[in-house]
């Protein structure tokens, strides 16, 4: 899948940490905008930015296409770093209170 990276100006930044509709109990990685190539590509070489988000789950390496809509950033402390789950603590991060 290709991708390229969020602008400075986007809600997320490259590696946020999210929450995504379809998949509640895991958090993911979000990377970028999915690109396709349009008509021109051929000649141009360059693709066109989607309205979806190359995400990674934490803990796996698989990429998923998620539709921006769906995608909520997420604090360090709300999910496990090895396993990615919300809501686990496993991980031994310092949480507060």
């Amino acid at each position: 899948m290709n991708y390229e990276p969020f602008d400075k100006d986007d809600t997320l930044h490259e590696g946020q940490v999210c929450k995504v509709d379809q998949y509640g109990g895991v958090a993911f990685h979000a990377f970028g905008w999915i690109t396709e190539p349009d008509e021109d590509t051929e000649w141009s070489g360059i693709e066109s930015r989607t309205d979806r988000v190359l995400c990674v789950m934490v803990g796996d390496d698989r990429e998923f296409s998620i539709d921006i809509d769906d995608i909520e950033p997420l604090e360090r402390e709300d999910y496990c770093g090895e396993c990615g789950q919300i809501g686990c603590t496993c991980d031994a991060y310092e949480r507060g209170e």
